[in-house]
């Protein structure tokens, strides 16, 4: 017959020898798993880019990555051939327009292209001009339009005036001859000289009177350069009561 307390106590072994037995298992399966992961770890310190770094590096610049097992080259077809850049045509450069020797004087602030066309009313008729003479030329004083002008100037200046005597601006108005050894050639618009009127005009010809005898003339012209007027010719003065020559035009057809 067993004694009751050696039973207990054998109980008590065997509860202690499986406790220390599953203690020890843990302990070997923490060592194996520590194992594991220093192995790991040295296999991606020496090689970064292994298969079993989950996190492994970018692939550097210029450098070639080998193509996993499910990736397919491309392959260019065999026919294909580069593709040469189009050759463009010379371009011959291009030839210099040669310029007139004789410069055309613009009054300064008036230029021809700044104005409005003449209305068509102004265009002349075949065989006819739109605009004449409203009266003679004449040499009167340029002090009675420009007080500070003394004998020290010469000019021409005029207005233009339609068929119903209402003022027209924008009309070209050209002089042209020559004045001792200097050729004159010079352009204006009607509207820019004001203290003549609203279509007024004005041309400086020189720094002292001079007379003269057809040697200048004076013509209209529209913005396409076309006639509106006959050629006038000028006659200019010595004398200092008549060293601005006033020239009006009105329109005599419609």
């Amino acid at each position: 017959m067993i004694p009751v307390g050696s039973q207990e106590e054998q109980g008590i072994k065997k509860k202690t020898v499986m406790r220390e037995n599953y203690w020890n298992a843990l302990t070997i399966v923490a060592l194996l798993t520590t194992l594991a992961v220093v192995v790991l770890l040295l296999v991606i310190f020496n090689n970064p880019a292994a298969g079993v770094n989950p996190y492994p590096p970018p692939a550097k610049v210029g450098e070639i990555v080998p193509l996993s097992a499910s990736e397919t080259p491309t392959s260019l077809p065999p026919t294909w051939t580069p593709t040469s850049e189009p050759t463009l045509p010379a371009i011959d450069p291009p030839t210099a327009v040669p310029s007139p020797t004789t410069a055309v004087l613009i009054v300064a602030g008036t230029p021809a292209t700044a104005q409005s066309p003449s209305p068509t009313s102004e265009t002349a008729k075949p065989g006819k001009f739109a605009f004449g003479l409203q009266a003679q030329p004449q040499g009167i004083s340029a002090s009675l339009y420009e007080p500070t002008r003394g004998c020290a100037w010469m000019g021409v200046a005029g207005r233009v005036f339609d068929i119903q005597n209402r003022p027209v601006k924008g009309i070209r108005v050209a002089i042209n001859g020559w004045l001792g050894n200097r050729t004159i050639k010079l352009l204006s618009l009607t509207g820019t000289a004001l203290q003549y009127g609203l279509s007024g005009y004005e041309f400086t010809l020189a720094d002292a009177p001079r007379a003269t005898v057809g040697q200048l003339t004076i013509q209209l012209f529209d913005q396409s350069d076309l006639p509106l007027s006959d050629l006038i010719v000028l006659d200019t003065y010595a004398e200092c009561e008549k060293n601005l020559i006033l020239v009006d035009f009105k329109q005599v057809n419609e």
